[in-house]
């Protein structure tokens, strides 16, 4: 994209402007989705995608069991626990939008995390990530979860179930897409 000056219509720069489908984020959620995806097919479930719209969407997938007699929803977040407490998290946003579709519709969510330090998936219905438990974090301190900070709701690692592990080349493959800060990288 070229931008002008307003007053004497002259080049003053160039901006390139990515498409989120092109970003670090997005394929690495993409690529955490594949392999949520090829666990469910080998579970006897069958994922539904929005990938064709190509754009924002209320859920990653809508998941059906093959005999037809469950159905759910199943999001995943393709990033690592942090670093300093025994937890991850999602957008408090979302969140509140998978409530709603719980509430509404009567759909269960389950929350894959898919995490390239840890080598593994794995996550549990939202339901039971919502029961109120208390930890202790590293330093000794007690946290009340589920937490909110800074537009994060926090659950427990010690409430996820695993899901699978992953191969060291799908850990590779992951990692090539980290927007982790240097900092905190290999820790």
């Amino acid at each position: 994209m070229q931008i002008y000056s307003q007053e004497k219509n002259d080049l003053v720069g160039e901006v390139t402007v990515m498409k989120f489908n092109e970003t670090k984020q997005y394929k690495k959620g993409s690529l955490g989705m594949r392999l949520v995806d090829d666990f469910l097919v080998n579970k006897g479930y069958v994922p539904y995608s929005p990938d064709a719209i190509n754009k924002a969407h209320p859920f990653d997938r809508l998941v059906a069991k093959d005999n037809k007699k469950m159905i759910f929803i199943a999001e995943g977040k393709t990033k690592p626990a942090r670093i300093y407490y025994n937890d991850t998290g999602i957008d408090i946003k979302n969140y509140e939008e998978y409530q709603f579709i719980f509430k509404k519709y009567k759909l269960r969510i389950f929350l894959f995390f898919i995490d390239e330090d840890k080598k593994e998936i794995y996550g549990n219905w939202l339901y039971k990530l919502d029961k109120e438990k208390f930890e202790f974090d590293k330093k000794g301190r007690i946290i009340q979860y589920p937490f909110k900070q800074n537009n994060i709701i926090y659950f427990p690692l010690s409430s996820m179930e695993n899901v699978c592990k992953l191969t060291e080349e799908q850990v590779e493959e992951i990692k090539k897409y980290s927007t982790r800060s240097e900092q905190y990288k290999d820790k």
